[in-house]
This record gives structure tokens, sequence and C-alpha cells, in this order.
């Protein structure tokens, strides 16, 4: 039987993202449940392990419920410390505190400048010619946004993978994120897997698969608005067209995955 959360009083939210994890995560979240197990505290208190915080440079960290209480660059020592602070209304423990609620500003000693994309540069290209360039993001985090957005706007808009042929977006009737690293499009008579999630270092099929650049350009001459996929090794792995600078999908584009970058066209 689970554990009934209607007799617990707080709640533990351990990140474990990539960065907490090799920031020691998982002996973090290890000492805290010992600990409540030990003191008899484990069925009045909950631990979770989620995935990403988005505080990566504070790792590892950790949300304590009720409140709102974030902390930073834990250790097994200072989570018991911490633990105890909650459970004794001793809370919270400030000086390790990243932020809690009423704050104005949040406290990192490692505080990075958010990185948004560059404006759009004119270049020969290889393989698009004359025309206007610059790179999005291409984790998970933004591609699976991205290709559910064009399956629920698909009009005028199509995607090509290499060595196949075009698909328009209204022939995908179905997108399925739950493989490790695959988004599988399903068509009625295919799926087409696109890799988009961190991969093995050592597994070199997935390595050259993976979508590791994704470029949005505007071809000067066709004025031809687009995306291309490539993988690290330079490789094109497929583009996605659009049939207009207007249409819904380039805009969302535009204002979503590149944060308005500018596109000076004169």
């Amino acid at each position: 039987m689970g554990k009934n959360i209607a007799n617990t009083t707080h709640t533990f939210f351990f990140c474990d993202g990539g960065s907490c994890q090799k920031a020691g995560s998982e002996k973090v979240v290890r000492e805290a449940r010992a600990y409540l197990r030990n003191n008899e505290l484990w069925d009045s208190t909950h631990t979770i392990k989620t995935r990403c915080n988005g505080r990566c440079e504070d790792a590892p960290t950790c949300i304590v419920s009720p409140g709102e209480f974030w902390y930073k660059e834990l250790t097994p020592e200072k989570i018991t410390h911490i633990v105890k602070g909650h459970l004794n209304n001793e809370c919270p423990i400030e000086t390790e505190l990243l932020y809690k609620k009423g704050w104005d500003k949040q406290i990192s000693n490692n505080e990075r400048a958010p990185i948004t994309p560059k404006p759009f540069e004119l270049k020969n290209d290889t393989e698009l010619g004359e025309c206007f360039i610059t790179k999005g993001f291409s984790s998970d985090q933004y591609l699976y946004p991205l290709f559910l957005f064009l399956r629920e706007n698909p009009d005028g808009v199509t995607l090509t993978m290499t060595n196949q042929n075009s698909i328009d977006f209204n022939d995908i009737e179905t997108l399925e994120y739950s493989k490790t690293h695959t988004l599988e499009l399903f068509t009625k008579t295919t799926c087409i897997p696109l890799t988009i999630a961190a991969v093995p270092k050592d597994n070199k099929e997935l390595q050259q698969a993976k979508i590791s650049s994704t470029e949005y350009f505007y071809q000067k001459e066709s004025q031809q608005v687009g995306i291309r996929f490539k993988n690290k090794f330079g490789d094109v792995l497929g583009k996605i067209a659009f049939d207009s600078i207007a249409n819904k999908g380039w805009e969302y584009c535009r204002k979503i995955q590149l944060k308005n970058a500018i596109l000076n066209l004169t």
C-alpha cells in the first residue's frame, strides 16, 4: 500500500536532473530518506525526485513544502540540518536558501546570464545560398513543444528528413514522446523517429541521429523560411519548411523558440 499523503506534514522535492545528479543529488536524497526513516518520520513526510528544476547552476537543489523554500548547493550534511529545521518548525535555514516566497530576488552564488538566440545573420550557406540564419535551442524541452505546436497548427508546414520524401504536417496523425531518446511522428503509413533527448556519449549511432543543432533561416532570394536540423558532426538530418513568413508556425518560432530574435531584412 502506498503512503497515505493525507497524514503528511512536509514534502521535499529533490531535483533529479542531469546537473544535480552530477553534483551529488542522489547522496543528498539517500541521506534525507535515511534520516526520516530512522527517526520515525517516514509516514508523516514525503520525498519526491523531480526532473530538472531549472536551476542547474545551484545544483543540487530541493524545494520544500508547505511554503515555497528553494535550497541550493546541497550536501548530505546540509540536508539533514534543513530537514530537521522544517520538521521542528525552525524553518527556513536561510543561509542555505536560494529563494523563498516574499523575496524580491533569488540569492545564487553562481548566477548565469540568460541565454538568448542571437540576431539573424546574413550568410552565404553552402546548401541554402544567401540567407539569414540564427541558431535556436536543441534540447527536448524546446524540440518537443516545437513539434507539438506544428502538429496542432499544420497548415503550410512540411517536414523533409534526409533521403526521405517530404511530409505535410497535416498528414501527421499522432505524436508520441514516450521512448527514452526518441520522439515519434505517426502518419497513416509510417513512423518518423526523431532523436531529441540527451544520448550517451559512447553511442555513436545515437550521436549521429540526435538533433544537436537547430537553425532557423530566411532565404533572401526565394523568401523561403524554415528550420534545419543537424547532428553534432554537422550532418543535415532534415528540414522544416513554412509556406510564408506569415505562417502561424513561423510566427511561433520567432516568438517562442527564438524569443523574438531580430530579423533585419534591409
